[in-house]
C-alpha cells in the first residue's frame, strides 16, 4: 500500500501541523497492519527524521522518496545518506514520481541520480561505506528494492500467464 506523507504541491497552502503527524499516524498503520507492506511517499518532508525511525523500526514500513529530489535536494541527499547508515537498505526507493504529466521525470532522475552520486560518495568520504560497498549499492537502490518490494518478478509472470491463456482461446 502506498501513502502520500509529506510536501503539498501549490502555493498558500501548507498545513504543517497535519503534516507533523503524518510518520506517528505511518507507525500505527504498521502497527494495525502487520501482514501489509506500507510505502511511505515523499519522505514525511520536511519531517524525514521522524519517518527514518519508522522504516528503522517497523518490517513493513518502506520509503519511496518520489518528489524529494525537487522539493530539497540537499535534505534528499542527507536523508538517504542517513537511511543507508540507519535503517535497512532493502526498504528504501531513492527515486520515483506521482506526476501525472510524464515530462518532468527526465529531470527530476537527473537531479535524483546526482544526490544519490553525491550521498554515495560522502559516505565513502567520511569513512561509513568502503567504494566497492557504495557501488554494490547502487544496482539494489536502483533496481532491486523496486521489483522486490513491488513484487515485479511475481506480476511479470502473471501476466505472462494471462497473455498466453488469452491467445489460446
Amino acid at each position: 500500500m502506498k501513502l502520500h506523507t509529506g510536501y503539498y504541491a501549490g502555493q498558500n497552502y501548507m498545513p504543517l501541523s497535519r503534516l507533523r503527524l503524518n510518520a506517528g499516524s505511518a507507525t500505527e498503520l504498521c502497527r494495525l497492519g502487520p501482514d501489509t507492506q506500507f510505502v511511505f511517499m515523499h519522505l514525511c518532508y520536511p519531517y524525514y527524521e521522524e519517518l527514518l525511525a519508522a522504516a528503522k523500526q517497523w518490517t513493513n514500513a518502506h520509503v519511496d522518496m518520489c518528489w524529494s529530489w525537487i522539493i530539497n535536494p540537499v535534505a534528499a541527499k542527507d536523508y538517504l545518506k542517513k537511511h543507508i547508515v540507519t535503517a535497512p537498505i532493502n526498504k528504501l526507493l531513492p527515486f520515483g514520481g506521482d506526476y501525472i504529466p510524464v515530462e518532468p521525470v527526465l529531470g527530476h532522475a537527473a537531479l535524483a541520480r546526482r544526490g544519490i552520486a553525491q550521498a554515495l560518495a560522502e559516505l565513502v568520504g567520511e569513512g561509513w561505506l568502503t567504494l566497492d560497498d557504495a557501488l554494490d549499492l547502487v544496482n539494489l537502490l536502483m533496481h532491486d528494492n523496486a521489483r522486490r518490494i513491488f513484487r515485479l518478478g511475481q506480476k511479470t509472470a502473471a501476466l505472462r500467464q494471462w497473455s498466453e491463456d488469452s491467445h489460446r482461446d
